[in-house]
């Protein structure tokens, strides 16, 4: 496109103006800068698209095919696809430079690395290239920022002139059109089929008011925007293998935020900022912010910083780079929400927004090449300060055991190779707290490496903090999470000759199985990550399976094995299944599922209880309903249904929850109420769940579902809730007659809630919802103000909150208080049924593994839970 084109489709705007909101449609003159030439042979977006940018949501796949249009009409774009969504759609990565800078691209790249490198010499940085990623719409739902890289694409690819030239020789643009393409699309279609040809700007129009569960969320309702850190999703394992092959100097997170506000860009809340960010990166963010002010200062649009968002979560896209020696910068545009929206401000047009998003795209990348110099130095030097800190540090490493499961032990040096944090398998025994790490089963984390902060950050337990508010969560220590014993290594302790070779990459382990059939039973443990799917893969096969819930020992004193409670029995002589069948699933689950499958010759057992026994309980295949839909969080279902469906490859009915009333629940053995509000359910509705768990089902409530379970399906005055601490301390203050300054009440509001932080809690291992857990010290997340009350039956609290509960993270004293001895789990017979509550998710994130077994103990045990609230009668048993 040359000028004058662009001259007339100015022309035309003007029409588009007059028609007012009957068309959204802006041309290029609205967008981009003027009095510049463009290259006619590079495609406008709307010769692709059939419509102007803004006009229509972009759906990802029209994306996708601009952006390869682009890539095959320009010389200074690559495309690769680095990886794909859950629902397959391309994760597409657009390299933008000078058509000499990408044919020597691999050159530079590893040239660029060495800044990363702190034992590698001085490098000069006089002519390399600073590295800017352009990051969009991590969020689907705010959908400005995708469209605004086909924009800031067209524009690289097309405008003519010296400073482009400039631009493109100074720099590598690393574009991500769409951070999270299967939210990105779901919201397009929601958008687009309620858009009329006249505009309407009505906040109630329901094309403002998008259906559960948004395109916020990626295919499992997971919000990646909070997974840079936990890296537990395609489109993140994706983004953090680019990130780590180009360590960008920039990374630019466009978002967008409540349709009232105006447009935010960091820096954030200074006093939120993480302790371990360096406050280089806070002056060279505040040199940079003047760039977008000065940007959106000439078009009057409305700004604010240092207000709202904060830096201490690493796990966020602006947040993680700023770990790595990098700039992050979170745009926060005031949604359209469609493609028009009343606001305080005037009518906002989807048009203005991706506005707003191109011109700090390009304040950007102006600031980028005005201090390329000054961003690499300060690369450079973070690395070489972070090494020479964990020089003078007291803790030189950690090791971590793998607690007799190597599934979880694996999942975490994958998560660590990740991040780029070197480890190395132990070479000799240690005793350290008590703790026994023995080769093969333990691994090194020496802290005298490149990722010393980053290491810090995953392995620290920080209960101190300057501010009491957090925009999210305030803890994620790493092993806690994975619930593996891990200890601090002094620089005594981590001698070089305890390291083995340091890990590449992580093999699943094979276990063994059994080659011929054994005479009475095939038996595994509980204690494995990937147990519960290895019984799935019995019980779906129509194979009878018993559970262990007393301990036994098989085979010869001297030879034998002591099998714990929660073991799986699976007896040969009452099967349908031939011999070769079942020795098929032991073999299909030693290998997929790194369980141990043991052979056991007689049902005569050398000490505990004998194979026949009626301590052995009879366990059926669980169908599975998980309500979803009105008020039920939709993180909370999307993590119960990643962690059956994905991980443990479990079929599980998702039942909206307005036709819950009117569907027949007793198809189903289980249901799960997530975390929610569940204030609009039909009456009568708990009456009816309560008949269901009366005639045998499992009724699992996690956090705020409990008050609903309490009130609604049993009595409310035996087993209340209490909640929102905040709340009741205002309400306690206001009884005293206390005077408060009112602008305190944001901040003391703030100071009372519970973000997230991990404590512990006291298990009662013997309790089947406990089986698998050794140690009866579980670490737990909790993000939330809801408490169980203690019950009077004292044999259903399955675990308690410790009376020094805080392991990391910030609680203030008065929840503390309340926290301290209350019930975490609780499992209650009702009938022939249990009811399950759960203070905590136990999925949360998808990379608490640690508990996440609580729950799958829930589905396959919570039926064999005796009614601890009978009075004693005498055995039905006859001499």
């Amino acid at each position: 496109m040359n000028r004058s084109r662009l001259s007339l489709i100015a022309a035309g705007a003007m029409v588009a103006l007059w028609l007012g909101p009957i068309s959204s449609a802006r041309d290029l003159s609205y967008y981009l800068p003027p009095d510049v030439d463009y290259d006619p042979a590079i495609p406008i977006p709307s010769s692709v698209l059939g419509f102007q940018v803004g006009e229509w949501h972009v759906r990802h796949d029209q994306l996708a095919s601009y952006m390869q249009r682009l890539a095959e009409s320009s010389d200074r774009i690559l495309i690769e696809e680095i990886g794909r969504t859950h629902e397959q759609r391309p994760l597409l990565h657009l390299t933008i430079s000078s058509p000499e800078n990408l044919s020597r691209l691999e050159t530079i790249r590893r040239a660029h690395l060495e800044l990363t490198d702190p034992t590698s010499d001085a490098v000069d940085t006089s002519q390399m290239p600073v590295v800017v990623n352009l990051g969009y719409s991590v969020h689907g739902n705010e959908a400005s920022g995708s469209n605004a890289s086909l924009l800031a694409a067209y524009y690289l690819a097309a405008v003519l002139g010296d400073d482009i030239e400039k631009l493109l020789s100074e720099s590598i643009i690393i574009l991500d059109p769409s951070l999270n393409p299967d939210g990105l699309s779901r919201f397009a279609q929601w958008a687009n089929m309620h858009r009329g040809q006249v505009l309407v700007a009505d906040p109630d129009h329901r094309e403002h008011r998008e259906g559960w569960p948004n395109g916020r969320t990626n295919h499992y309702w997971f919000d990646l925007n909070r997974d840079w850190l936990l890296a537990q999703h395609p489109e993140s394992k994706a983004r953090l293998a680019q990130f780590h092959r180009w360590r960008p100097n920039i990374l630019i997170d466009a978002h967008e935020m409540g349709s009232d506000s105006t447009y935010f860009f960091q820096p954030g809340v200074p006093s939120r900022k993480n302790p371990l960010t360096p406050e280089r990166n806070v002056a060279l963010t505040a040199d940079i912010a003047r760039y977008h002010a000065s940007a959106l200062d000439e078009i009057g649009s409305l700004y604010y910083t240092e207000e709202t968002f904060d830096d201490f979560y690493y796990g966020k896209g602006s947040t993680y780079p700023d770990i790595h020696g990098a700039v992050g910068i979170l745009f926060e545009q005031a949604s359209a929400r469609g493609h028009l929206h009343e606001t305080p401000q005037g009518d906002r047009s989807f048009a203005f927004a991706i506005r707003n998003q191109l011109l700090t795209t390009f304040s950007t990348l102006r600031a980028a090449i005005d201090k390329r110099l000054e961003l690499l130095e300060f690369q450079q030097n973070f690395y070489r300060s972070a090494m020479q800190s964990a020089a003078k540090d007291e803790i030189a490493g950690y090791v971590i055991g793998d607690a007799g499961d190597p599934a979880r032990f694996r999942h975490l040096q994958e998560l660590l190779l990740r991040h780029q944090i070197a480890g190395h398998p132990l070479k000799e025994t240690l005793v350290l707290n008590g703790t026994r790490y023995e080769p093969s089963r333990a691994f090194v984390v020496p802290t005298r490496q490149a990722q010393y902060l980053l290491i810090r950050s995953l392995f620290e337990k920080r209960v101190d903090f300057a501010d009491s508010t957090f925009y999210d969560v305030s803890t994620w220590n790493l092993p806690l999470a994975f619930n593996l014993p891990y200890a601090e290594l002094s620089a005594r302790n981590a001698r070089p000759e305890l390291f083995g070779p340091e890990l590449t990459e992580v093999q699943p382990s094979v276990a063994s199985h059994p080659a011929t059939a054994p005479g009475a039973a095939l038996a595994f443990e509980w204690d494995g990550y990937y147990a519960p799917r290895a019984l799935h893969r019995f019980l779906a096969a129509g194979v009878k399976a018993r559970v262990a819930t007393k301990s036994f020992r098989s085979g010869s004193e001297e030879g034998g094995k002591t099998f714990a409670i929660g073991t799986i029995l699976v007896p040969i002589g009452i099967q349908e299944q031939t011999s070769d069948e079942l020795l098929q699933l032991a073999a299909t689950v030693a290998e997929q599922d790194e369980i141990q499958v043991h052979a056991i010759d007689t049902g005569l057992t050398s000490g505990g209880a004998d194979l026949g026994s009626p301590s052995h309980k009879p366990l059926s295949q669980p169908k599975i309903a998980l309500m979803v839909g009105g008020e039920i969080g939709a993180y909370a279902a999307g993590e119960v249904w990643h962690l059956l469906d994905h991980r443990h490859r479990m079929p599980v009915t998702l039942l909206e929850q307005e036709r819950l009333s009117n569907l027949n629940i007793s198809n189903y053995t289980h249901l799960i109420l997530v975390d929610g509000r569940y204030r609009k359910l039909p009456n009568g509705l708990g009456e009816k769940i309560y008949r269901w768990v009366r005639r045998g089902g499992v009724l699992i409530a996690l956090q705020r579902a409990t008050r609903w379970v309490d009130h609604q399906v049993v009595d409310g005055e035996s087993s209340a809730t209490h909640s929102d601490a905040a709340n009741n301390k205002l309400e306690d203050e206001h009884a005293a007659h206390v005077r408060l300054p009112y602008d305190q009440y944001e901040t003391r509001r703030a100071a009372q809630l519970i973000s997230g932080a991990i404590f512990e809690v006291a298990l009662d291992t013997s309790h089947p919802l406990a089986y698998g857990y050794r140690n009866p010290k579980l670490p737990v997340f909790r993000n939330h103000e809801t408490f169980l009350s203690p019950e009077d039956d004292p044999y259903v609290t399955v675990a308690a909150y410790s009376p020094e509960p805080l392991l990391s993270g910030y609680i203030s004293s008065e929840n503390l208080n309340r926290l301290r001895g209350t019930s975490a789990i609780t499992a209650k017979r009702e009938g022939k049924g249990t009811i399950v509550r759960m203070a905590d998710s136990p999925t949360f994130r998808a990379y608490w593994y640690g508990t996440e077994k609580l729950l799958m103990n829930a589905i396959f045990f919570g039926n064999i839970i005796q009614d601890t609230d009978r009075p004693p009668r005498s055995r039905d048993v006859e001499d």
